[in-house]
């Protein structure tokens, strides 16, 4: 039996993407990275299975990947555009998608298999390709229309709108000097449903800061834990990460926060969140004070804590002195070592935290949080985020603490992710 080569096109950070991807697969297949994956860049992990994957589903999941695809075709010559078997190939595959359709519709996006090789002549070639591929349909009789676009990629939102999973097909080249690879699309995110229930449900508090729903997703997946374990997010706010959780399919969530009006805002959203999704879940959400978490939950109860704390004031100003920093990560500090001396209280053994420090960012400086020793000595251990025979890649960027650093250009608080274990 063939081996299937799968692709899947990478988030804004493909260090977290990858992690996340490595955490899902090896959770539910046991992945081994030394041998299933067959190329990495910066843009694409393609993942070499001998079982088929269900890729609608595992899209579902994953929050830091943006289209999964199957590679159908090795090209064996440096001629990709102008190339009769290609041509035949991508013309026979949309014939098929015909008889389903009245017209159909495909696109081309062009991806990396090598972070330094130059797409840019490819661009201009693949006009000829498509009119080439239109030519041939109009042939057989079909109707079609090339959905084209100014960048070398078709974004998740430009392949739904234009019904290319639907009534037609993306096709992606996948390529470097050496390798040359053609794919066609399975899936992409979702991105109306994450605009719904981000901006669509009830209590949104932008002001007191908020984790974007797929951050919150690939958190989740970093935890590693099956539908039926009990996770807690005791800064839960407005309640994302219970959010998120609830619709990968976790039936037992608990939320707490010290402030009453995130409580209810979180509560608000479930609710809404259960009613509009039509989903099930045991759902606990109450106030209480994280360094008194285990007079309120009971000890030995949690398989995994995913949270992110209280990050310090929204806005950091490029006035603020170093001084004050220096007092507001003090101040930081103490909240996050008695909110770790109440986790290994209400955590099962070797169960997994995930969670979010703060970075301030001042004058081109970088300000973290200085407790990991402090942590390591009570007897919590740092999680390698990405398997070891990865580390080396440098499409990789880890810290020297092993955490993964998820910003935007510009943020002045940068989100620090860690994944700790208690043995």
């Amino acid at each position: 039996m063939t081996n299937i080569l799968y692709f899947f096109i990478l988030g804004q950070n493909p260090t977290l993407s990858i992690s996340e991807i490595y955490s899902r697969l090896n959770a539910d297949f046991n992945v081994d990275t030394n041998t299933d994956i067959h190329r990495l860049s910066e843009e694409v992990l393609i993942l070499e299975r001998k079982e088929k994957l269900n890729c609608q589903n595992l899209q579902e999941k994953l929050g830091g990947t943006i289209k999964i695809g199957e590679i159908i075709s090795r090209i064996n010559t440096n001629i990709i555009t102008n190339n009769t078997n290609i041509t035949r190939e991508i013309s026979k595959s949309l014939a098929k998608i015909r008889k389903e359709s009245k017209k159909v519709y495909f696109g081309f996006s062009l991806y990396r298999l090598d972070n330094k090789f130059k797409i840019k002549g490819l661009r201009f070639k693949i006009k000829n390709f498509a009119l080439e591929i239109k030519k041939e349909l109009k042939e057989k009789g079909i109707s079609s229309r090339w959905v084209e676009s100014k960048e070398r990629i078709l974004s998740s939102v430009v392949v739904q709108k234009n019904k290319l999973l639907t009534s037609g097909a993306e096709f992606c080249f996948l390529v470097s000097k050496e390798k040359k690879y053609l794919g066609r699309t399975l899936t992409c995110q979702e991105f109306e449903e994450y605009e719904f229930r981000d901006f669509g449900r009830p209590s949104r508090k932008i002001e007191k800061g908020m984790i974007p729903p797929k951050l919150a997703k690939i958190m989740i997946n970093l935890a590693r834990v099956k539908e039926e374990a009990t996770i807690l997010d005791p800064f839960c706010g407005s309640g994302t990460i219970l959010q998120e959780a609830i619709l990968m399919g976790y039936k037992n969530v608990i939320g707490t926060d010290l402030n009453e009006g995130a409580v209810k805002n979180s509560q608000e959203n479930i609710k809404w969140l259960l009613k509009n999704f039509q989903a099930i879940s045991n759902v606990q959400i109450f106030k209480t004070d994280v360094r008194n978490l285990s007079q309120k939950i009971p000890r030995n109860s949690i398989e995994a804590i995913i949270t992110e704390p209280y990050l310090g004031p929204i806005r950091i100003e490029k006035e603020q002195t170093e001084k004050r920093i220096e007092n507001l990560i003090k101040e930081l500090n103490n909240l996050y070592l008695m909110a770790f001396k109440e986790f290994k209280k209400v955590l099962k053994k070797n169960s997994r935290i995930v969670i979010i420090f703060p970075v301030f960012r001042i004058n081109q400086k970088l300000y973290f949080l200085p407790i990991l020793a402090q942590i390591k000595k009570s007897g919590w251990q740092i999680i390698d985020p990405i398997p070891k025979n990865l580390r080396e890649n440098p499409v990789i960027k880890l810290t020297e603490r092993d955490s993964v650093i998820y910003s935007r250009p510009g943020q002045k608080i940068l989100r620090e992710i860690f994944i700790f274990k208690y043995a």
